[in-house]
C-alpha cells in the first residue's frame, strides 16, 4: 500500500510540474490567438488600452541587432505593464531590419559566425527572461536563398534554448502557396522544418499587392485560400497563425512614384473627406475605391469590416491558431470587432 501511495505521490507532483510549465505557454487554451502587432509608437499604446478586451496576445516589434549577435531596443515598458495587467501574453519581436529595410547580410551574420550565433540566442533567452515575456517572435526577411538550410538550423538551434526556459518560440513567414526554389523572396523559408521547431508561424498573409505593384487587393481571399491551404499541408495546423492588415495602398495612377501605405484611419478619412462609396469585389472580398485630387487619379485598395470578418474566419475553416493584425495604432473598434466576429465557431 506505502508504495502505491508514493507513486501516487510522484505521479501528482509530475503532473503539477507539467501543469506549471504550461500555464505561461498556453494562456488562453480554449480561444483562437488574436495577436496585435505594436510598435514604440504612443499610438500602439492607446489601441493597446482601447481595445485590449479584443486580443490576447500582442507581439512588440521594437528589436534588432548587429553582426556579432548583440540585440538593440527596448520594449516600451508601458505596454509589457499593461498587457500583464490585463492576461495579454506577449513576443518579443526580433527583426533584420537594418537603418532603411531588412538587412540579408545581418541575417547572415547571426546564422554563419558561431560565435555570434550563440551570442544571439543567449541574448534572446536573457531578453525574454528578465521582461518575462511568453514568447520570441523571429521575423527574418529579405534573406538569401543560399541561407534556407542555415535559416531553419537557426530557428532549431533558438528554439531549444528558449523551450529549455519555457519560452515559445514564433517565426514569422512570407506568405507562399508552393515551394518554388525561383522565388527568392520565399524560398528560403522552409514551412516544414520551421513549422517542426517553432511553436507557432505567422504566415504574413498581406501585401499581395502593394505600392510597388499594380493596384489590387493587399490579401484578396482566393489568395488567401491558396496560402494556407499550402501552410497547414507544411505545418501543423495548431501553430499556424494568418495575418490581415491594419492598412490598405493608395495608387498614384497619375504619378506612381507617390505611390502610399494608408492606414485604417486615413482611409476612412478620406472616404469621408471626398463623400465616397468604396466597392466590395465580391471575387476577392476586398474593397477598393478611386478619387482625384489636384487633377490626380488614385485608387485604394483595403480590407473593410465585411472583408475582416469573411477572412479571420479562415482561422475556423482551417482549424489554425489564430489571426494576426499588423499593426496597432490606427485603427477602429469597428476593426476589432469585425475581427472577433470572425474568429467565432460560427458564422
Amino acid at each position: 500500500m506505502k508504495k502505491y501511495l508514493i507513486l501516487g505521490l510522484i505521479l501528482l507532483i509530475v503532473a503539477g510540474g507539467f501543469i506549471y510549465t504550461q500555464l505561461k505557454s498556453n494562456a488562453h487554451p480554449n480561444k483562437k490567438m488574436v495577436l496585435g502587432y505594436t510598435t514604440s509608437e504612443e499610438s500602439s499604446f492607446q489601441s493597446l488600452k482601447e481595445y485590449h478586451e479584443y486580443l490576447n496576445t500582442i507581439a512588440m516589434d521594437t528589436y534588432t541587432f548587429d553582426t556579432d549577435g548583440n540585440l538593440s531596443g527596448e520594449a516600451p515598458k508601458n505596454q509589457l505593464k499593461y498587457a500583464k495587467q490585463h492576461d495579454i501574453d506577449t513576443y518579443a519581436v526580433i527583426s533584420n531590419y537594418g537603418k532603411t529595410d531588412f538587412d540579408p547580410d545581418l541575417a547572415h551574420a547571426v546564422m554563419t559566425d558561431k560565435e555570434a550565433k550563440s551570442n544571439f540566442i543567449s541574448h534572446l533567452v536573457q531578453l525574454a527572461a528578465e521582461n518575462d515575456f511568453t514568447g520570441v517572435n523571429i521575423d527574418f526577411e529579405a534573406i538569401y536563398p543560399e541561407d534556407r538550410d542555415l535559416y531553419s538550423d537557426l530557428i532549431k538551434d533558438t528554439a531549444e534554448a528558449l523551450k529549455e526556459h519555457n519560452i515559445q518560440t514564433m517565426v514569422s513567414v512570407p506568405a507562399k502557396d508552393n515551394d518554388d526554389a525561383a522565388d527568392d523572396w520565399s524560398w528560403p523559408y522552409n514551412y516544414e522544418e520551421i513549422g517542426e521547431y517553432a511553436d507557432y508561424v505567422q504566415v504574413m498573409t498581406y501585401d499581395e499587392n502593394g505600392s510597388w505593384s499594380d493596384p489590387g487587393s493587399v490579401a484578396s481571399m482566393n489568395w488567401m485560400k491558396r496560402i494556407l491551404t499550402f501552410a497547414t499541408e507544411s505545418i501543423n495546423p495548431d501553430k499556424v497563425i494568418m495575418g490581415v492588415p491594419a492598412y490598405g495602398y493608395d495608387w498614384n495612377l497619375s504619378n506612381p512614384d507617390q505611390n502610399k501605405l494608408i492606414e485604417w484611419d486615413e482611409i476612412h478619412s478620406t472616404i469621408d473627406d471626398y463623400n465616397i462609396e468604396p466597392i466590395n469585389f465580391e471575387e476577392n472580398a476586398s474593397t477598393h475605391f478611386n478619387y482625384t485630387v489636384e487633377n490626380q487619379e488614385h485608387v485604394v485598395w483595403f480590407e473593410d469590416e465585411r472583408s475582416l470578418q469573411e477572412k479571420s474566419y479562415l482561422t475556423n475553416t482551417y482549424g489554425i491558431a489564430g489571426v494576426s493584425v499588423y499593426a496597432m495604432g490606427h485603427e477602429s473598434e469597428a476593426f476589432w470587432k469585425a475581427i472577433e466576429k470572425g474568429t467565432k465557431s460560427v458564422q
